[in-house]
């Protein structure tokens, strides 16, 4: 008879408030996938259950369908849905975006355009009245860095621009600060803007961030949360 092996679990965004931990070590048997895995913590999780159309999932890192197979050691990160230089042209970061120091690092002889996207928590109110404290950010940090890079590389080869700059703030963030920015340049302002709308639209879709509303009456709300 073959062993059980371990699989590490990682949970991120409001699969972390469904299940109750961020981190498990989850036996598996030989040939079992993401959806047997899944399965057994939705025996424990009524929540995590109803959102399994909404769930995305990663294996070390990599999206992964519901019938990939699980090996001894694995990473598998339950993902609800998301909400060049000196620098790496995508980050992650806990501090205030500065929108001059990223014109700066994408400006060249070359450039003729910069166009640039800027995403600001602004204030809303719920029904009832109660408005919108501030947001908080959270990520899986190492596959998110990666797709951002990704797309900043698929920027590069589709649209002939000079430099793009994609960051994205984490942590609590209060009204008014800049919660994601992207900065192109190219010689052109029709490719500066197609990569730039590009950029957004796909972070928006598909890096795993995690966005949860801070209300003045202590309410805490996962944006699309399970």
């Amino acid at each position: 008879m073959s062993a059980r092996a371990t699989v590490h679990v990682l949970a991120f965004g409001s699969a972390v408030d469904a299940l109750g931990w961020t981190r498990r070590d989850v036996l598996i048997e030989p040939g079992d996938t993401v959806a047997s895995v899944l399965s057994q913590l939705e025996a424990e999780s009524s929540r995590l259950a109803a959102a399994r159309q909404r769930l995305r999932f990663a294996i070390n890192q990599r999206y992964a369908e519901l019938s990939a197979t699980l090996a001894a050691g694995d990473e598998l990160a339950i993902i609800p849905p998301v909400s060049g230089g000196a620098e790496p042209a995508a980050r992650l970061v806990r501090e205030v975006i500065d929108p001059l120091a990223l014109i700066r690092e994408v400006e060249n002889a070359a450039v003729g355009a910069i166009a640039s996207f800027f995403g600001t928590v602004r204030y809303e109110t719920r029904g009832e009245g109660v408005g919108l404290r501030a947001l908080e950010y959270t990520a899986y940090d190492a596959m998110a860095l990666s797709d951002m890079a990704r797309l900043c590389s698929l920027a590069a080869q589709e649209h002939e621009i000079y430099k793009a700059v994609l960051v994205h703030r984490l942590g609590v963030l209060k009204i008014g600060d800049i919660s994601v920015a992207v900065v192109v340049s190219a010689a052109h302002r029709a490719a500066a803007f197609d990569a730039c709308r590009m950029l957004i639209e796909a972070v928006k879709k598909s890096t795993p961030i995690f966005k949860r509303e801070l209300w003045h009456d202590g309410r805490q709300d996962w944006v699309d949360g399970v």
